[in-house]
């Protein structure tokens, strides 16, 4: 996204002031980028749910100089590498893994799985072994019957005719009652079909009221203040 401005008339004005005129537009163009990137956070927290600190700092400003009248604003690469579908839209093909949808189970602060929480999600399915804090996570600590079987869990893909399209996934098994049949509860599942993203993160059009409103004026300011420092 690119945003141009007309400072034309500051230009070829000649000698000392034509290098203060351009000094002024490089303080300008970069006061009006920092109230851009001042602005993201507010917007991130728009269009998202409940978007991470980590997301909302992760952006960087390049200033103008008197040489290169041109000022920048973005994401660093690691922010925008998940950022750009939400940015242009598009389809996301699943990594070795797949996508990580929450089932049963707990998110952070941020509506995230946390981190680490995966791993021993599958090294609990794996040897029975369920600490009180993971067993909150599953949403069951205060919610079990006294004398109730220890939580089982399954790291796979069901088999039956039932779950003939179930994705792989960490499954909390619930014993049926009285010998009944029991039910599998999908506690995270990897799904492995593509995603596609719409376009719902548009910083043009919120840059573009900012720089209207305040570009001239941080160019009027930044003018006056180098034609009175000048020496």
């Amino acid at each position: 996204m690119r945003i141009q401005v007309d400072i034309s008339g500051l230009q070829g004005l000649g000698g000392f002031i034509d290098k203060q005129a351009r000094y002024a537009a490089a303080v300008a163009l970069t006061k009006t980028a920092q109230e851009i990137r001042s602005a993201i956070p507010a917007e991130l927290d728009q269009v998202f749910d409940r978007p991470t600190t980590f997301t909302k700092q992760g952006t960087y400003l390049k200033a103008a100089r008197r040489d290169e009248l041109v000022a920048e604003v973005g994401f660093r690469p690691i922010q925008s590498k998940y950022l750009k579908l939400q940015a242009e839209g598009g389809i996301y093909m699943p990594r070795e893994g797949g996508i990580r949808l929450p089932g049963n189970i707990q998110l952070n602060a941020f509506g995230n799985i946390p981190r680490g929480t995966i791993a021993k999600l599958k090294a609990a399915a794996e040897n029975g072994q369920l600490s009180a804090a993971l067993a909150k996570r599953l949403n069951v600590q205060g919610n079990r019957r006294k004398g109730a079987k220890p939580l089982q869990l399954f790291f796979g893909v069901p088999r039956g005719d039932r779950w003939q399209n179930a994705p792989l996934g960490i499954w909390r098994r619930v014993p049926g009652v009285d010998g009944g049949p029991g039910k599998l509860i999908p506690v995270i599942l990897f799904e492995d079909t593509p995603a596609k993203y719409s376009k719902r993160l548009d910083l043009g059009q919120m840059a573009r009221p900012i720089v209207a409103q305040r570009f001239q004026a941080n160019l009027d300011r930044a003018l006056a203040d180098a034609m009175r420092t000048a020496r």
